[in-house]
């Protein structure tokens, strides 16, 4: 993964956490939200990778996700209103995936954002 914003990474993984996933698709499931984080960010970004017991975080320094929009962001093909973010590309398809593969594990995904403050994603293993 390659980002053209300055990005710092802290990671909180205790060394015995372990989750039984398709390695592939728990990789996949990282990568988009983790791009996702530094595409709305600005150009210097903070994402926090944390783990404990049975649930695994994701959380970033971004432009948060609007009340109004967070019901719909697992949807398909549905885009965030960015405002004047309009370089930012895709086809509303990364949230779904990550959505319907955290599902087809068995497991759940919660979202908690503010905006101009950043995003946590929880998957609950």
């Amino acid at each position: 993964m390659k980002a053209e914003k300055d990005v710092t990474f802290t990671v909180d993984i205790p060394s015995d956490f372990t989750v039984n996933a398709d390695r592939m698709h728990l990789s996949n499931i990282l990568n988009n939200l983790i791009d996702n984080a530094v595409k709305y960010s600005g150009e210097k970004v903070a994402i926090h990778i944390a783990a404990e017991e049975d649930r695994l975080t994701v959380s970033d320094n971004g432009i948060g996700i609007s009340p109004s929009d967070l019901k719909h962001i697992f949807e398909k093909f549905y885009r965030a209103h960015t405002g004047n973010l309009h370089d930012v590309k895709g086809y509303g398809l990364g949230l779904y995936y990550v959505h319907s593969i955290v599902e087809k594990h068995g497991w759940s995904i919660s979202v908690e954002s503010e905006s101009g403050k950043g995003t946590t994603f929880t998957l609950s293993l």
